[in-house]
């Protein structure tokens, strides 16, 4: 009779069952000391000044060490030195020192910004060999960022121009220069030097247009966010631009800001017509409608006028803004044959403030212009145009 338990299922004797590769690496302990170890050891014997050595050894060194898993340990070590502790103090290595090929060794020497820029090159050689890196490298750099007030003032140097580098090489974006604005780091001006400091030597390779769109790219935001609160003015900023002899940061903060006037201008505009148009009722008469209309209009009359007096804007720019705003506020059709009485429908409700806005012959020609403009740049538009400028001739305003 047999004795197995009734519950007991069947095993077969003699199996092995095989563990996969990437279980056993999800499930093996996380040691960064022993990473860093194995990365010394591996250039103990390299010059310190042959990088192309360095660079062959670390590119081999990829099949055996697992570079994904500690991506940030690996970073940290090629920035600072060390490994980074929680608080942002940074461990040496107690037998080996500094890692001798970091950015903070080879920037510190008689040229720091010629030691970024080879620093800057084997962080480029080992990510084109692997690719994967240069995403563990830009999270690893937001959390190096971060930690700025925990280094000294060469190290923050020294970190400024090697971000300064990899940013004008077009390998990292601007995008971890978030973490700076945080308040205990704006406070005591560390994040407004380091700005500085980088930014002067992406400008070194790249114009003032290109640091533009990098910084919309990255959607940084206005780079007075990296001052102290107390002196986020724009006589602070201008002053310190001045000295630093970077005169174009003033004029891309002084287009910036224009830019978010007119804007703000542009949605004003557009939000008092359709909260007239929410007023608005289709069971009043046509006189009533027509009142209506008139009041809304010369609201908005009012706001361009404002505007023109706090922004000191010329007519022949703020007509451009109103017709913005105006073609802004239309909640276009599905249905592409009710375009064009869309279109015509909103051109005769407010032509009188447009009107009042062409007195001019520079102002007609540059609604022209911007009108021809936004129908190139409006698909759904663009066959109407010859439709608009009849409109605008009927109507008075052209």
């Amino acid at each position: 009779m047999s004795t197995r338990a009734p519950n007991e299922k069947p095993t077969l004797s003699g199996v092995r069952i095989r563990t996969r590769k990437r279980d056993a690496k999800a499930k093996a302990k996380y040691e960064p000391e022993v990473f860093r170890d194995s990365i010394f050891q591996l250039i103990e014997d390299v010059d310190p000044t042959d990088y192309t050595k360095f660079s062959s050894v670390l590119d081999t060194a990829g099949n055996t060490l697992d570079y994904r898993r500690y991506g940030d340990s690996f970073f940290e070590l090629f920035v600072t030195g060390g490994l980074i502790a929680p608080g942002g103090i940074i461990n040496d290595d107690e037998e080996y020192g500094k890692f001798p090929f970091s950015l903070f060794v080879l920037a510190a020497g008689d040229d720091p910004l010629a030691g970024a820029q080879r620093w800057g090159g084997l962080i480029l050689k080992l990510t084109r060999r692997y690719k994967y890196l240069e995403r563990a490298f830009a999270e690893s750099s937001a959390h190096i960022l971060k930690n700025i007030h925990r280094y000294t003032e060469a190290e923050n140097k020294m970190l400024a121009l090697g971000v300064g580098v990899l940013v004008s090489e077009g390998f990292l974006t601007l995008e971890p220069l978030k973490g700076l604005q945080d308040d205990h780091l704006t406070k005591d001006g560390l994040a407004l030097r380091f700005l500085t400091d980088m930014l002067r030597v992406y400008l070194k390779e790249n114009n003032i247009n290109q640091l533009h769109k990098a910084l919309v790219k990255a959607k940084v935001g206005d780079l007075i966010e990296f001052f102290p609160t107390n002196k986020r003015d724009e006589d602070c900023f201008a002053r310190h631009f001045e000295a630093e002899d970077m005169p174009v940061l003033i004029e891309l903060h002084a287009a910036t800001l224009a830019a978010a006037q007119r804007n703000a201008f542009v949605d004003d505009i557009s939000s008092i017509l359709r909260q007239a148009r929410e007023e608005e009722s289709d069971d009043d008469e046509e006189e009533d409608r027509d009142e209506f209309i008139q009041a809304t209009n010369l609201q908005v009359a009012k706001a361009a006028k404002a505007a023109m007096r706090t922004h000191k804007w010329e007519q022949h720019k703020t007509v451009s803004l109103v017709w913005d705003g105006i073609m802004n506020a239309v909640t276009w059709s599905f249905k592409a044959e009710q375009i064009e009485a869309q279109l015509l429908r909103q051109i005769q409700r407010h032509s009188p403030v447009l009107e009042l806005l062409t007195t001019e012959p520079k102002s007609e020609i540059a609604l022209l212009k911007h009108v021809q403009l936004y129908a190139h740049n409006e698909p759904r538009v663009t066959k109407y145009f010859g439709r608009i400028v009849l409109e605008l001739y009927n109507t008075d305003v052209l």
